[in-house]
């Protein structure tokens, strides 16, 4: 288990870092998980239209024993959209965990989109562009009052957000 992300949510929960690892684990057996997981509204729209200019790729905590479930998800809602896949292998119970910062540096990624302020102050420390993403301002985890002051993380509250705040910088 990544340890940074076992303490945010021990925190957010209010429980020990291995009663988040369990309740983590637990929501992978879910019908939720399987089969309920809906794209946020236009996240599909605006990624078709970034991917005319940009490269995509995903970079995920998510582990790698729900690699393939990970995969088919995004081939049945993404199809052909991005170029690769990236796991963190964050929370795992076995296995290498690799921090985002460090995927995104080996990538040469210059803007990443993500809703923990955690992985936002990283990556912005390691000089990439952050959109912290919380939509509807609905996250309760994407609440940090210190990363308002980092001059690479942006928060944005929709895909339209995203895609107004990436095509600003790609003009300027």
């Amino acid at each position: 288990m990544h340890s940074d992300a076992s303490l945010f949510l021990s925190q957010i929960w209010n429980c020990s870092r291995g009663e988040a690892n369990s309740r983590v684990h637990e929501f992978f057996e879910t019908p939720y998980f399987k089969k309920g997981i809906q794209p946020i509204p236009g996240a599909r729209e605006v990624l078709h239209n970034l991917s005319r200019f940009c490269n995509l790729s995903v970079v995920t905590s998510r582990q790698n024993v729900i690699k393939d479930h990970t995969i088919d998800w995004l081939e049945k809602h993404y199809p052909g959209l991005f170029q690769d896949i990236h796991f963190g292998n964050h929370f795992a119970l076995d296995g290498q965990s690799r921090p985002k910062s460090e995927i995104c540096r080996s990538l040469g990624a210059k803007i990443l989109i993500d809703d923990n302020p955690r992985y936002a102050i990283e990556c912005a420390e390691a000089g990439v562009r952050v959109l912290l993403f919380d939509y509807e301002n609905s996250y309760p985890w994407s609440k940090m009052e210190s990363i308002n002051q980092h001059p690479l993380v942006t928060k944005v509250c929709n895909w339209d957000e995203v895609e107004q705040q990436i095509v600003s910088w790609i003009i300027s």
